[in-house]
């Protein structure tokens, strides 16, 4: 995919909130957007990023957080972004540029936000490992230690549940995840029905994701979307619908009938995605780090990721 415009955002935050920049110009006149800015040419994405901070806020960076890149789609314009989360800095915040500088709690706030601020704080929240709970789940909930892995989240699966089998399972789950912090991710199967619960994130399964055009998607605030995807066809149609994350798969081993994609295949794949990828399908826990080194980033598993 060719990249329309290629911007580095600046994460700040004090205890208000997260520093945003509501723009002066067309389009997304008087939207909330982050500080940062376009990449000039023979720049890289950090310089930029010192570039812009100096020039909109009057700060000089001194250290920095890189959480990789994204790419959203607004239209037919595609926009990488780069995102830094700015650890230290001299200087005190100001606007240089006349535009308006506030403190927002993006997630209570009406303001009116760019449409990739869900995905950028979405990003730099994201774990690296999935736990994807088998159907015989409740002898794995006895096990605390799952859900105190500071690095993992968990997605219930809704595949050979009942409605009822389902309502039970999430309420079960939902309950330890508040008590240990851990994010909770439910397929979008029973969504709908589970509005009182509390949870952090909708799957759509690869069946889910081919019939998306029949459905209403709206993403709500706070919440991350995923997908599953098995070839490029579903990864191109997760581009268009700006997921947060997606699971590839089958990469070492398949339960169905899927072709599995090996490392090789998955690195080619994942070029293509315009969000992180994680790795299905026969994955170990010690397979981050060859997950990472194809361009994966994260891994995610089934009954043998539990052990």
């Amino acid at each position: 995919m060719s990249i329309d415009i290629e911007c580095s955002v600046a994460i700040i935050r004090n205890n208000n909130g997260y520093l945003f920049s509501q723009r002066l110009k067309k389009p997304f006149l008087n939207y909330f957007e982050f500080p940062g800015g376009k990449v000039e040419n023979n720049e890289t994405p950090e310089e930029c990023l010192i570039r812009e901070c100096y020039e909109e806020l009057d700060i000089k960076i001194k250290k920095t957080k890189y959480y990789g890149h994204i790419i959203h789609l607004y239209g037919e314009l595609s926009v990488r972004l780069h995102i830094f989360d700015i650890i230290d800095f001299n200087g005190n915040i100001k606007s240089n540029e006349k535009q308006n500088l506030k403190y927002i709690d993006y997630f209570r706030s009406s303001e009116l936000f760019l449409e990739s601020t869900s995905r950028v704080l979405n990003r730099i929240t994201l774990k690296e490992l999935l736990f994807i709970t088998p159907q015989k789940y409740t002898s794995f909930l006895k096990n605390v230690s799952y859900f105190k892995n500071n690095n993992s989240f968990i997605r219930l699966r809704s595949f050979d549940y009942t409605y009822s089998q389902y309502i039970l399972a999430a309420k079960s789950i939902s309950n330890l995840c508040n008590i240990t912090k851990t994010p909770l991710v439910i397929d979008k199967k029973y969504s709908e029905k589970l509005k009182d619960l509390d949870y952090n994130g909708i799957h759509y399964t690869s069946e889910d994701l081919n019939n998306i055009r029949m459905q209403q998607y709206i993403r709500k605030k706070g919440l991350t979307y995923s997908a599953s995807c098995h070839n490029l066809d579903d990864i191109l149609i997760a581009n268009q619908y700006n997921f947060d994350f997606i699971l590839l798969s089958p990469v070492i081993t398949s339960k169905y009938n899927y072709k599995t994609h090996g490392w090789e295949n998955f690195m080619r794949l994942v070029i293509n995605a315009n969000m992180p990828v994680f790795a299905l399908g026969g994955i170990k826990k010690n397979d981050l780090k060859i997950c990472k080194s194809n361009g994966g980033f994260g891994i995610s598993g089934i009954d043998d990721f539990w052990l």
